[in-house]
């Protein structure tokens, strides 16, 4: 009898999703587990990233020759963001990886490992974004309907991370050689993503962010912050990619969801 995986792939995920006591209970353990005997304690997560910010923020506003109140909002909303989708690409490669103890000895969905990335992720990026949010509020008059496009954008942001993170963590537990290989790609989008540059700055080659995929997804968070509409082509390239890696993710997971404790 041919297993529905179809139908295999929508019960493991409501049933990972009904464990969130359990997925956010680890999610938690590992954000306690990561600062563990350190004095400031997960005040880290805000901390790094508002140096970080400033230090940026600094440097290059006096080498793009903008105000650093106009410049500040655009890198510290752009690098909260990126933290989130660099941290999400990196650990979704050992999802599976790093819980083979708990999937070799409990029957489990395999979505509880899922949401267990995904949600401490979320609590740093919503550590994190205490910074810019904090410097949104000096720096920025962000209107209601503003503040709700930010709000759809936030949502579309954190919707990439449930095909992301079972997609790229049933491929990374096959092949070990991944992760190296995502970092170093991600190392080289963070450069050619505006991030810490205005798309403008291209001056005639605009194509190398209208291409990116991630310079959509943060145009979708940043540009409503600073108080400006995202282009409609964001939404357009975000909608295109959503249904492009569901679909991969759905596909990937049905066929190859029982091999995974083979491969750990």
């Amino acid at each position: 009898m041919k297993l529905d995986t179809s139908k295999s792939a929508s019960l493991d995920f409501v049933e990972g999703l009904m464990a969130w006591r359990l997925w956010m209970r680890f999610g938690w353990h590992d954000i306690v587990a990561r600062y563990r005997r350190s004095w400031v304690g997960p005040l880290w997560l805000i901390a790094t990233i508002a140096i970080f910010v400033l230090a940026l923020a600094f440097v290059y506003s006096t080498l793009f020759k903008v105000s650093l109140v106009e410049y500040l909002p655009f890198v510290a909303v752009g690098a909260v963001v990126w933290n989130f989708i660099s941290a999400i690409c990196s650990e979704s490669v050992m999802t599976f990886v790093e819980s083979e103890a708990y999937i070799r000895q409990v029957r489990r969905s395999p979505f509880v490992y899922v949401f267990r990335v995904v949600w401490r992720n979320v609590i740093v990026f919503a550590n994190q974004f205490v910074v810019a949010f904090a410097v949104i509020l000096f720096f920025v008059n962000v209107t209601f309907f503003h503040a709700l496009l930010a709000i759809l954008g936030i949502a579309l942001l954190l919707l990439q991370t449930l095909w992301i993170v079972p997609l790229l963590g049933i491929i990374g537990a096959r092949f070990r050689d991944l992760l190296p290989i995502i970092q170093s790609v991600l190392q080289i989008f963070f450069f050619i993503t505006p991030v810490i540059w205005p798309a403008k700055a291209l001056a005639g080659k605009e194509w190398v962010a209208l291409f990116n995929p991630f310079h959509h997804i943060i145009d979708l968070v940043r540009a409503p912050l600073l108080g400006t509409e995202p282009a409609f082509a964001s939404y357009i390239v975000v909608a295109a990619v959503t249904v492009v890696g569901f679909a991969a993710a759905h596909l990937f997971y049905g066929r190859f969801r029982a091999r995974i404790i083979y491969w750990l």
